[in-house]
């Protein structure tokens, strides 16, 4: 048994918002944070008691050292972090919409010190000692050097028994529907745990169809033990290993922020996956997710104690 529970690389990036109502155009002041799907989700997961540890990276800078000491607040790992000096830290803006405005997001993350990083940049001995090995789709598409560094801590991770899950993320700024069905397919071939979006299915793959449908055809493809397909405000439908199909229902919530809630359902689901309880999964998931999305930010800033109760609600037919 590793001495953690999770093990994630990826990028992290600071996070410029406008406040709701304005503009990025005409804003005097922008909120910042800290952001990103691998980072949101060890977060999510250390905050409920979990052993998480993620590895990236870093300038030897303010920005650089804001992510790492958030990070580590929140009870996560990051001593494999590697620093390096006159690099720079991806940025993201969000011009912060409501309806019938969308969100828009603006990234500066080209050339970030992960995105340029190399195999042998990273320190993988972690990958030697976890229960489970989370990467995504984000990470495989900022440099051949993360592709190549993500093919290397599965094999590692495999081969100590790690579980390996990976989340598809489909971003269309990073590169093209042809691109990511060439660049994403051998991590979905290797992934024991598959998480992928419908939109992403259809986008990548050209997978449609009925939700039931969709999450067979994923499953047909790429063969993960648990194969899981979220369908935005419609829950997610999830393949299990004796193969019936579940749904979970998503919970009803007053939205604040959604940017980061896909995370924070997965860190759901892998919580009850950890506890060896399926069944909890279902119900971690959902109620996660919709937790977070009552939070400004990108980050899941719950305890076990709040999710234990939105469970126990569903559980009861309480919505609200």
């Amino acid at each position: 048994m590793g001495s953690l529970d999770i093990f994630t690389f990826g990028e992290s990036m600071i996070r410029l918002s406008s406040p709701i109502g304005q503009r990025i155009e005409t804003v005097q002041a922008l909120d910042l944070r800290i952001g990103g799907t691998e980072s949101n989700l060890s977060i999510a997961l250390a905050r409920l008691g979990r052993k998480v540890a993620w590895t990236s990276v870093l300038p030897t800078n303010p920005l650089g050292q804001r992510l790492a000491r958030e990070l580590n607040w929140h009870g996560v790992d990051t001593s494999a972090v590697t620093w390096v000096d006159n690099a720079r830290m991806g940025v993201y803006f969000l011009d912060t919409g409501s309806t019938p405005r969308a969100t828009q997001v603006l990234y500066d993350r080209k050339d970030s010190a992960v995105a340029l990083s190399t195999p042998d940049q990273i320190d993988m001995e972690p990958a030697d000692r976890t229960r489970i090995l989370h990467l995504t789709g984000i990470t495989v598409a900022i440099g051949a050097g993360c592709a190549q560094t993500c093919q290397q801590l599965i094999d590692r991770a495999k081969k100590a028994g790690a579980t390996f899950t990976f989340d598809v993320n489909y971003r269309s700024l990073l590169w093209s529907p042809e691109e990511a069905r060439e660049g994403l397919s051998p991590f979905c071939e290797q992934a024991d745990i598959l998480f992928c979006g419908r939109e992403d299915a259809e986008t990548i793959w050209g997978v449609t169809g009925s939700p039931e449908e969709v999450v067979q055809e994923m499953y047909r493809r790429f063969q993960s033990e648990i194969t899981i397909t979220t369908l935005g405000g419609d829950g997610a439908i999830i393949r299990m290993p004796d193969g019936s199909l579940r749904r979970t229902p998503s919970v009803e919530v007053d939205i604040i922020d959604p940017v980061g809630a896909g995370d924070a359902f997965a860190a759901g689901f892998l919580h009850g996956f950890l506890e060896g309880d399926l069944e909890k999964s279902l119900e971690y998931a959902p109620a996660m997710a919709a937790l977070k999305m009552t939070i400004s930010g990108d980050l899941a800033i719950i305890n076990p104690a709040e999710l234990d109760a939105i469970v126990n609600r569903q559980q009861r037919g309480i919505i609200r």
